[in-house]
This record gives structure tokens, C-alpha cells and sequence, in this order.
């Protein structure tokens, strides 16, 4: 009795696995019959949310200027990508204890400021700062080169990048419109995608 339900499971066996050879799973599947519309859609569809999971990966912050200072290394280089324009350009962190004394670096990147200073001197401008490809900050820019310059950028002077917290080189103290642009650079954080 044995020998034959040990020879039943045999030949069981061997017809199921003749029968999974003959028609692969999942025989009925709806899958089975994709079309290339079906591919194009399942090939769109990962490629968004790779994009999405890339996007996610970016931070916008609005960091005290404490936290920032260390971030933003004297004499290096970082983008900066105004808000208003969308313009990006490249400066180097020239100094600043109360907050960053910048420059654009060379005289290409000085031609592209110019574009954002046309017609408004002085103006607190909201704007973004690249430190690393997941991390921006939001900050203010005095569009007006004044005092020293230190790079040959066709440029006479440098500019003043404010963060949140941070206080002026003259009076010390928490200029009012520039962290008023460092809050609407923050509210509008989700355009950063548009701009980079």
C-alpha cells in the first residue's frame, strides 16, 4: 500500500513538473499578454518614482547663522540661485563673522549678478545656498558690491549674504528685511526643483 502512494506522489510530481515546463506561471495571469502601451506605462511609472525618491532626498532649511558659519567654509566655493531670477552663480566665502562676506568667482559668474542687481541697489534679495547636492539653506543677499574685493572677478567690492540670526558687520544687530527674505525664501522652498 505504501509502494503505491509513493509511486502515485511520483508520477504526480512528474506531471506537475512536466505541466509547469509546458505553461509557465502565471498561466492566468493578466499579465501574460503586456503590451508595449503596458511597458511604456510600467517604465514611466518607475522612472517618476526615482525622480520623486531623488527629489525627497533634498532639504531646504532655514539654519541660525551659528550653524551655518562652520557649513559655509572661508574660501571655498558654493551656488547661490536667486529666487526672484532663478539666476545660479558660483561665489567663494571670503570671510564675515556676523555673517558672510562673498564675491562671485571670476568674471563670468559677476556678469550673471549683474543680472540680479539691474535696477535695485541695496535690495534684500531671498535666495538659496548650495552646501552639498541634498542640503540648501535659505538666505538674503545684499545685491550691492561695496568695500573691499579680493578676486580678480571684474568686480569692485563684495557682497553680504545673511542668514537666519545672522547681524550686520556695522551695527550688530538683526537686520529686520533680511531675515524678512529669509522667510519667504523658506516658504517658497518647493520651488527649489524648478531652479537647480
Amino acid at each position: 500500500m505504501q509502494k503505491k502512494l509513493v509511486i502515485y506522489l511520483l508520477i504526480l510530481l512528474i506531471s506537475v513538473s512536466i505541466f509547469a515546463g509546458l505553461f509557465p506561471y502565471p498561466i492566468f495571469s493578466a499579465y501574460t499578454n503586456v503590451t508595449e502601451s503596458n511597458m511604456t506605462e510600467i517604465t514611466n511609472f518607475k522612472e517618476t518614482e526615482l525622480n520623486t525618491q531623488t527629489e525627497n532626498k533634498i532639504s531646504v532649511l532655514s539654519l541660525d547663522w551659528n550653524t551655518v558659519s562652520p557649513l559655509l567654509e572661508i574660501g571655498k566655493e558654493y551656488r547661490l540661485i536667486d529666487l526672484k531670477t532663478g539666476t545660479n552663480l558660483i561665489f567663494k566665502r571670503l570671510g564675515g563673522i556676523n555673517h558672510a562676506d562673498i564675491e562671485p568667482i571670476d568674471s563670468e559668474n559677476t556678469q550673471l549678478l549683474q543680472e540680479i542687481i539691474k535696477n535695485s541697489p541695496w535690495e534684500r534679495r531671498p535666495c538659496f545656498v548650495e552646501i552639498n547636492d541634498n542640503l540648501f539653506i535659505s538666505a538674503s543677499l545684499v545685491n550691492f558690491p561695496h568695500g573691499d574685493s579680493k578676486l580678480d572677478n571684474n568686480m569692485e567690492g563684495h557682497l553680504c549674504l545673511h542668514f537666519k540670526n545672522s547681524k550686520t558687520h556695522g551695527t550688530n544687530i538683526v537686520d529686520k528685511q533680511h531675515q524678512k527674505a529669509i522667510k519667504y525664501a523658506q516658504k517658497q522652498s518647493s520651488k527649489i526643483f524648478e531652479l537647480i
